[in-house]
């Protein structure tokens, strides 16, 4: 279903005071898990999206208001489950309310359609593609563009000066050599690799406007890499360290979180809302008793020449001394021949001995979620 078809189904239950369960995916088991676990009253599936009559012929719009209970929950959504299972997190309408509202006062949004090439049912995607627009007063185009032509397409088909979408598809629009000079680009899900911000603002002429956050925290932050690599807290955001790891209190945290929600990023706290990432708790490991952050290994895979992203990551190992193995998979930015040997060689000039991968892969891509991450 479209993002027509998404808002019809989300209004509708609003109104009935009902709230809105948005699946993770909509594989068949994902499915018949929420009916297990969920007193399912409709399902808005595919059909009941194809049934709904859509009057393009008439011109006239009328406005009203919804008025819904700021402690209404309005959805259970599912966190993407990239470092754990899945969780379910409920937000309010207020969360949701909230958030839109300070997205919309953050920036300087062009007057046009939106175009999104991320799934409605994450948060992301709920609140950049649907929500804003609401409070805008934009419309947003109802397909989901995935292939860079195809974005490329829908921007100029309906004249539209705003993406949101994700990393990856952002390298493969660069790889595709796409031309989206002067479009406001939003990206979230999954960290920016500096390469494809670099390359981005050398070839269309405007940075990409990174957004960090979570579906328990909601919005938290942005940045534009090449201007500062430190993070803006939203001005409605209370943000504090807590063993070295971010704390969240904001209007958009879920109320499960009655104190704020402890991430796990390790953080420096800086003047005016600023603070710099340092990566999360679950990507330091100890190596022959030395604590390595895999973080900072993709960072240094990711400064080389060629490269334009990696993943690492940590696995069990048959050593004597050292009983885990660092492995890395590179993705080639196409115009640079790349080999592990290459890799390796310079790595060394970066990182101490134990830091350097063990194992390289040079790869075409990076397995991804829906999301993006």
């Amino acid at each position: 279903a479209g993002r027509y078809a998404f808002s019809v189904g989300l209004l509708a239950s609003w109104i009935c005071n009902r709230t809105v369960v948005l699946p993770p995916n909509f594989r068949e088991d994902t499915l018949q898990d929420i009916r297990n676990r969920f007193n399912i009253a409709f399902e808005c599936d595919s059909d009941w999206a194809r049934a709904l009559v859509v009057n393009t012929n008439n011109q006239a719009h009328g406005s009203w208001d919804l008025q819904l209970p700021a402690d209404m929950p309005a959805v259970k959504l599912f966190t993407s489950g990239s470092t754990g299972a899945p969780r379910v997190i409920t937000k309010s309408a207020a969360n949701l309310c909230s958030e839109a509202n300070a997205i919309a006062a953050e920036f300087d949004w062009p007057a046009c359609p939106v175009v999104a090439s991320v799934p409605s049912q994450h948060l992301y995607g709920l609140s950049f593609s649907v929500l804003l627009h609401c409070v805008l007063g934009n419309a947003w185009v109802d397909d989901m563009p995935h292939y860079p032509r195809d974005v490329l397409h829908a921007l100029q088909q309906y004249e539209s000066h705003t993406l949101v979408s994700v990393p990856a598809q952002y390298q493969a629009m660069l790889e595709d050599r796409t031309d989206l000079d002067g479009v406001m680009c939003v990206s979230a899900a999954a960290p920016l690799p500096q390469p494809i911000a670099r390359q981005w603002q050398q070839c269309n002429g405007i940075d990409i406007l990174e957004i960090y956050g979570s579906t328990e925290t909601g919005v938290v932050a942005h940045r534009e890499q090449l201007s500062a690599i430190s993070w803006r807290a939203f001005p409605q955001t209370s943000l504090s360290e807590e063993q070295d790891c971010l704390r969240v209190d904001s209007p958009f945290v879920s109320d499960q979180f009655s104190n704020g929600f402890l991430t796990a990023d390790r953080v420096v706290l800086q003047k005016q809302g600023r603070f710099e990432l340092l990566g999360r708790t679950d990507t330091i490991v100890k190596i022959a008793g030395k604590r390595v952050s895999l973080t900072n290994i993709e960072t240094a895979i990711n400064t080389l020449p060629g490269v334009a992203e990696a993943a690492v990551i940590a696995v069990p190992a048959k050593g004597i001394v050292r009983d885990i193995a660092i492995w890395a998979a590179v993705v080639a930015t196409g115009d640079y021949p790349l080999s592990p040997r290459q890799l390796l060689t310079a790595l060394r000039g970066k990182l101490d001995g134990i830091e350097v991968p063990r194992r390289i892969l040079v790869v075409d891509q990076l397995p991804r979620t829906a999301s993006g991450k």
